[in-house]
């Protein structure tokens, strides 16, 4: 609501990137790790987003999901689908996805060729 004594901010423009088509990698302790995650049912798929916060400006967001309602480009890797929303895809384009074993618990970790920077836990990136 304007009250008429305040100066009115411009609109903000919003450009949306032109969505890419992805290619992306997974390691063999990645598909190993995701076939304990999904046994024999292979209805479900892995979606690979993009989130914005953390440290850096983005944060990767790895789920398991039978579905999403995101317009989204669906590879086989490895005998596994995953979902990578179009949105998303220009900073996703090259990643490969690995698993690492960590002290206290392991997880996925996304090595990105497209990330300026990123944090010290490797899970945002800018």
């Amino acid at each position: 609501m304007d009250c008429g004594t305040c100066d009115s901010a411009s609109p903000v423009i919003m450009v949306q990137p032109d969505a890419v088509e992805v290619n992306l990698t997974m390691t063999n302790k990645a598909k190993e790790m995701l076939e304990d995650a999904f046994g024999d049912d292979r209805s479900h798929a892995l979606l690979v987003g993009v989130l914005s916060g953390g440290c850096s400006g983005y944060m990767y967001d790895l789920q398991i999901v039978e579905s999403t309602d995101l317009p989204c480009q669906e590879l086989n890797i490895g005998g596994f689908r995953v979902l990578v929303p179009s949105a998303s895809s220009h900073l996703l384009d090259g990643i490969e996805i690995d698993y690492v074993d960590r002290l206290m618990g392991g997880g996925f970790k996304i090595n990105n060729p497209n990330a300026a920077s990123s944090c010290g836990c490797g899970e945002s990136f800018s």
